[in-house]
């Protein structure tokens, strides 16, 4: 029996449905997974078991219930059973393996969630990532290395910049746990100018087979440069060795007259940004890209539903900041969380609120701070979101967004440090409430990009770790009413070397209480009061990304008389806490998230 044969045109409609179906399905992989994956699904779910089974309705089901244990949200109110069955079926096909060598693949296409370190610019029709630096990692997933002995890179190197040096790094199996293979190191050299591109070649030091997580990690110095593309090899290639091992030593450390140990608490494919101990037996760790994270008991992190929809795109600043409880959280269970609230389609502005986690979802939020609609801007840079308590009162750091005139405007929120209640009302006394053209919440102003707050638990004084431009990295003591300074006065420079200011201080501006050049990327700080570690009671640990060191500073009298590194080269430390049995936490990343504490020998 012969089949039936329906004419072409009876296929029409057909035809259709289906381009028209992977049209949705693709965009709402754009909408929904790109953000967190690569923009390609190609390069991040080629190996991937799940999605390689082609078992369309069982990837559907992991779509609409989500891996809560692995960071993945349940898309079950976003999607219906066929919309992810469609988008099943177009991951599964667009992931299909196709041979790498000689393939290009642009830098922008890297997997934003798990990068680090870098923004996005462009020059005519050429978009690149910009100033890769120290600790910098841009990842790629899904990258056969299968017959790749090189790999070919475009890049430009502006004038003045010193020789400086990045890595190659293979992540196999689950990122978090799989082994990590150093592939060489490359010196890179000057083009003639920061969009003068040329390509130069780096040799692997070894051949593998398969599918892995491609990472180019800056390292000594930065390894400053714009990247515009790379492409994969099989033409022999040479490298300036391997240094670095990329993983924390478990040694026994001899640091500032204490001996210690470095323990690996816990780990994400992510990036963390913040720390909070709510008690002896739990930790809250937020992840910059929207996961708010609880370790309970030393236990496997879970991942609290429910919180805030926040902006995190490629190349921008943008995500979830700092997570703080309340000072009396235990008896009225607040927590609180800043982040960039998005508005349209590319504008945001860094917001508060409040709310409690009850088991594993975050419930009865408040809205605590949100600007006025006109500082929703979409600038990706210098969002600030540090909080600290001091009492009732609530102090949170917002940066200029990149635009140095809003930090000496006193009618913008944007380059400040504020102060409000803990349920958001104005405190009558602020400095400058009497002044109607100013934001009242205002507590100091003069700030670029605020990225430590923390109470010296000894004189109730609030300090704060600032961004610098190109140097002058800052430590200051925060007072009322007080000008910071910027862009008026500065240690630093332009990125390009061209002068911001002839000062560094001023009559009127306050000066920082230390500032450092070439800035070591300051972040998190804290006050160690602890008898643990007894040689460093009262002294300052400060965080840094770009340096990738844990500092200790001795304090007298408000001035820093003395510096102590206490890590160093471990990756980008983003915040420091102590616990309540006295031990300090770090989270970093290198590049995937990990928490580690420091134990006394």
């Amino acid at each position: 029996m012969r089949p039936l044969l329906l004419p072409f045109a009876c296929l029409i409609p057909f035809l259709l449905h289906i381009q028209t179906a992977f049209a949705d399905a693709s965009a709402r992989y754009s909408e929904l997974c790109a953000g967190c994956h690569s923009a390609n699904p190609a390069t991040h779910f080629r190996d991937s078991t799940l999605i390689q089974a082609a078992d369309d309705r069982r990837t559907a089901q992991t779509i609409l219930s989500g891996r809560t244990n692995r960071g993945m949200p349940a898309f079950k109110r976003a999607l219906n059973d066929q919309q992810a069955l469609e988008l099943a079926r177009f991951i599964r096909i667009a992931s299909t393996s196709t041979p790498m060598i000689g393939r290009t693949i642009e830098a922008e296409a890297l997997r934003a969630d798990r990068s680090a370190g870098y923004a996005i610019a462009q020059e005519g029709d050429t978009r690149f990532l910009q100033y890769v630096d120290r600790g910098s990692h841009l990842c790629y997933d899904g990258i056969d290395l299968s017959g790749v002995r090189s790999i070919e890179y475009r890049y430009a190197k502006g004038e003045g910049e010193p020789p400086r040096r990045f890595a190659l790094v293979a992540f196999s199996a689950d990122f978090g746990n799989g082994a990590r293979t150093p592939l060489g190191e490359k010196i890179t050299s000057l083009t003639g100018g920061w969009t003068q591109f040329k390509t130069e070649r780096i040799g692997l030091s070894r051949e593998l087979q398969g599918v892995y997580r491609l990472c180019i990690i800056g390292m000594e110095g930065g390894g400053v440069f714009n990247l515009d593309s790379f492409t994969m090899s099989d033409a022999l290639g040479t490298n300036d060795g391997i240094t670095q091992s990329f993983d924390v030593s478990n040694e026994v450390v001899h640091a500032a007259d204490q001996r210690f140990h470095v323990e690996k608490v816990a780990e994400i494919d992510g990036e963390f940004w913040s720390l909070e101990f709510l008690d002896e037996r739990s930790l809250l760790a937020t992840q910059k890209s929207g996961l708010l994270w609880m370790l309970r008991d030393g236990h496997a992190m879970v991942s609290i539903e429910g919180t805030p929809r926040i902006r995190f795109a490629m190349g921008d600043q943008a995500g979830l900041f700092s997570v703080k409880k309340h000072p009396q959280y235990a008896s009225n269970g607040w927590i609180y969380l800043s982040f960039a609230e998005p508005h349209g389609e590319d504008a945001a502005a860094t917001t508060i609120v409040r709310g409690r986690i009850r088991g594993t979802r975050w419930v009865d939020e408040q809205l605590i701070y949100r600007a006025a609609p006109e500082f929703f801007i979409s600038s990706g840079a210098h969002y600030g979101g540090r909080l600290a308590f001091l009492g009732d009162d609530l102090y949170f750091s917002i940066g200029e967004r990149g635009h140095q005139e809003n930090a000496q405007d006193l009618s913008n929120p944007l380059g400040k440090i504020h102060r409000i209640r803990d349920d958001g009302r104005i405190p009558v006394d602020n400095p400058l409430i009497g002044d109607p053209k100013a934001v009242p919440s205002i507590w100091s102003w003069g700030h670029r990009n605020p990225q430590g707050l923390t109470i010296d638990p000894a004189t109730h004084e609030l300090w704060e770790t600032e961004h610098g431009p190109k140097g002058g990295d800052e430590l200051n003591r925060i007072l009322p009413g007080r000008n910071y300074g910027w862009p008026l006065v500065t240690h630093g420079t332009n990125y390009d070397g061209t002068i911001i200011s002839h000062e560094s201080e001023r009559d009127g501006i306050e000066s920082p209480r230390a500032h450092w050049s070439p800035s070591p990327g300051v972040s998190g700080l804290t006050f160690y009061s602890s008898n643990r570690f007894p040689r460093w009671k009262n002294r300052l640990l400060i965080a840094t990304l770009a340096q990738q060191q844990l500092k200790l500073l001795r304090l007298d009298n408000g001035r820093v008389v003395h510096e102590d590194v206490l890590l160093g080269n471990v990756g980008r430390i983003r915040d420091v806490a102590v616990s309540p049995d006295g031990l300090p936490y770090i989270a970093l990343n290198q590049p995937n998230g990990r928490i580690y504490r420091l134990v006394p020998q």
